[in-house]
């Protein structure tokens, strides 16, 4: 199969807001419902709080201030935390949090958006989704728009008193998709930006952050090295204290130096980094936000062991906003348990942060730094192999996940210099979706690293290899941005297959969003390319693709063109699969064109075929086919049994956009035989879904509910 397979193909654009949760059965009709007698998941996902938090007692009453007055206006107040980077407004916000937790007993709520992080950032789509996986919404139930996560957000938080931070946000937008109505629940942001908008429009209270008063910068060094050394060296401490810049990222990591060499004076420590200073004074530079600390990251950086330093400064060639130790270990050549130690290490020295199980990410200025180091210890050389392993490692675990998530797609095999060495497995749909999942933004980020590094062939095969998941999970502005990407790739490399096949993906991803005359030029010219290089299975498909573009716009005469050189393809070929999809269309345009004998007949065959070769989303399609067919030559009772099996079907195999399509055909023939609450039941349940989904169908849907008695 390549990408015009529509084995996992859902509908997506803007769509209605309707509000639902999971629930009830009705007539078979698996509904959601508003709030009810069971109990809602109270979320608990504030990070811990750093040790040794000091000061800031100023502004600790600000924020006592806010979460007082959230009940006086009719949305969520709205807190900004901003300053310069390493100042501490996550240590703070994540404090305060903590510390009042208590007054929000329906739970809280944490994304960083990672903002200020090289590479794409998350989005208010991004953090939606999190948050409603968090409410206990299933990952199959969440919209795909990002308009519709939002009201369902609001409408899941109605009434309830949630505490929410936004770590590392840069725009307001990114905010206000994100903001309860009920005043009960408060939103805390950081950010290095004042975000003046969202003060101005949404009436946010800004809390600036400014380094740590003298006392304070002290005081949080000698909590973290210790009264008994420090006690006897006051100037030293008070010293220590002005080269970290009082900014609490530096202050923590120089005490962690210092406290891990309990026998050294501090006077003989705080040379060395008076050393280090020096040495980096030429790196310095007017504006530079580095310049401040880089002494102090050098400090600990050269304290490391040897094997320990290279690995934190390898971590900055990673593209993505995260890393793994699987994933470490490819970009290192460490085995995977001694990256471990490593990362422990690390994290220990307060140079990473551990975000999750076996998930970790840098301080915006520490990537940096880490990158600098790279530039400066590994030759060119060195960067760009480590940079190949890690990009193929991610090229050859998609391909893995991709195997799982569609068995039957047409693919071709990865290259030889794809090691497999490492490469993930999944013994299961769920396991390779959790993975893409997990690794999305280091996979779109690694495709634009590929390009960047100038590994094309890398970077035209890892989009297709997220062909699945695109499709599944239709995270629109990644999926056309990565092939859009990979076209560039495929081009510049000269392979005319996988440029087709790019081509045909996009063509689909436009259609899907009903930007037909976009869809129909990639598609023509996907076409053009399989008849070049001779690649008549592909030709065939992308017939199938041009005639569906024609089918949904009513453009039957030209529909009918393209499935019947398409069958005739297939036919020639002995390909079944392609076969039966093509008659499959084209019993469907029958259908639309009232020459119900013959689609009954194209439908009834193409039944047979994917029944035979065990196309389960192909066979639930095809009945549910067969049941409008019937309806128009048989009555409405064989029209129920077709397509009561294809809902059967497309439950079992998770495919939603074909249960809400075929929960609409049922509505229509319940509405047909008079069976007014029957057919409301089932269009109510079409419409929760398409809402969720983003899916233009839900408007006509709508307008058949609205027009019910």
């Amino acid at each position: 199969m390549d990408p015009s397979d529509r084995g996992t193909h859902n509908e997506a654009a803007g769509g209605a807001e309707n509000v639902v949760q999971v629930g009830e059965v009705q007539g078979g009709v698996h509904l959601y419902r508003g709030r009810g007698s069971s109990s809602p998941l109270t979320p608990r996902q504030l990070p811990g709080t750093i040790p040794s938090f000091i000061g800031r007692e100023a502004e600790l009453a600000k924020l006592d201030g806010l979460a007082e007055r959230r009940t006086g206006g009719r949305s969520a107040t709205i807190g900004i935390v901003t300053g310069s980077p390493g100042v501490g407004k996550t240590a703070l916000a994540v404090h305060w949090a903590q510390r009042v937790r208590s007054r929000f007993p329906d739970g809280d709520l944490y994304f960083d958006l990672h903002g200020y992080s090289p590479g794409t950032p998350f989005t208010a789509d991004d953090a939606l989704s999190a948050f409603l996986l968090a409410l206990d919404v299933p990952g199959k139930k969440v919209p795909r728009s990002v308009e519709a996560k939002s009201a369902l957000f609001r409408s899941m938080l109605d009434d309830r008193r949630v505490l929410i931070l936004l770590d590392n946000v840069t725009h307001p937008d990114d905010v206000r998709a994100l903001v309860p109505s009920t005043p009960e629940c408060l939103l805390i942001v950081t950010s290095r930006s004042s975000l003046p908008g969202l003060v101005a429009r949404n009436s946010a209270y800004r809390i600036t952050l400014d380094m740590l008063p003298p006392a304070d910068s002290t005081a949080l060094l000698r909590e973290v090295i210790g009264a008994d050394r420090t006690s006897g060296e006051p100037g030293a401490i008070d010293e220590l204290a002005d080269r970290c810049g009082h900014l609490p990222l530096a202050l923590r990591i120089a005490g962690e130096r210092v406290a891990a060499h309990p026998y050294l004076r501090l006077g003989d420590l705080l040379g060395q980094l008076a050393s280090e200073a020096d040495r980096l004074d030429v790196l310095e530079a007017d504006g530079d936000e580095m310049s401040a600390i880089r002494a102090v990251f050098s400090w600990s950086y050269r304290a490391l062991a040897p094997e320990t330093a290279r690995v934190f400064r390898m971590l900055g060639l990673h593209p993505g906003p995260t890393f793994s130790a699987t994933a470490t270990a490819t970009l290192t050549g460490h085995s995977v348990v001694d990256i471990r130690r490593q990362l422990g290490a690390l994290t220990h020295s307060y140079l990473l942060m551990e975000i999750g199980h076996d998930r970790y990410r840098f301080h915006d200025l520490l990537r940096v730094y880490a990158k600098e180091r790279t530039d400066e210890e590994e030759s060119q050389q060195q960067r760009e192999r480590a940079v190949k392993s890690l990009l193929n490692w991610y090229l050859a675990c998609a391909d893995s996940a991709d195997h799982v998530l569609t068995p039957m797609r047409r693919r071709i095999p990865l290259q030889p210099s794809v090691s497999t060495a490492g490469v993930l497995t999944f013994r299961t749909h769920g396991e390779a979706l959790e993975w893409c999942e997990a690794e999305r933004m280091n996979l779109v980020s690694a495709v634009h690293a590929a390009l960047a590094a100038d590994l094309p062939e890398v970077a035209c095969r890892l989009p297709l290899a997220l062909w699945a998941f695109f499709t599944l999970r239709k995270p629109w502005a990644d999926w056309i941005a990565t092939y859009q990407a990979g076209l560039t790739a495929a081009q510049r490399c000269a392979d005319r297959f996988s440029e087709a096949s790019l081509l045909a993906g996009l063509g689909i991803a436009h259609r899907d969003l009903r930007r037909f005359e976009e869809a129909l030029a990639y598609l023509g010219s996907a076409l053009a390319i399989r008849r070049e290089i001779g690649d008549t299975w592909g030709e065939g498909q992308a017939l199938i693709s041009l005639g569906t573009a024609h089918h949904d716009q009513a453009q039957f005469t030209e529909a009918i063109r393209c499935f019947t050189e398409a069958l005739a393809v297939f036919r020639q070929l002995g390909d079944e699969w392609g076969e039966a999809q093509t008659l499959h269309f084209l019993g469907l345009t029958d259908h639309e064109l009232g020459r119900f004998r013959e689609a009954h007949d194209h439908l009834d065959r193409a039944l047979a075929i994917r029944h035979a070769i065990g196309y389960r989303y192909g066979e639930a399609e095809t009945l549910a086919g067969l049941g409008l067919v019937c309806q128009r030559l048989s009555g409405s009772g064989e029209s129920i049994h077709f397509l009561r099996q294809s809902l059967v079907i497309r439950r079992e195999i998770g495919d939603r956009y074909g249960e809400a399509a075929t929960l609409d055909d049922l509505g229509r023939v319940w509405h047909a035989e008079g069976r007014t609450d029957a057919a409301r039941t089932c269009w109510t349940d079409a419409l929760t879904i398409f809402s969720e989904l983003g899916a233009p169908r839900a408007a006509e849907v709508y307008g058949r509910l609205r027009d019910l008695p």
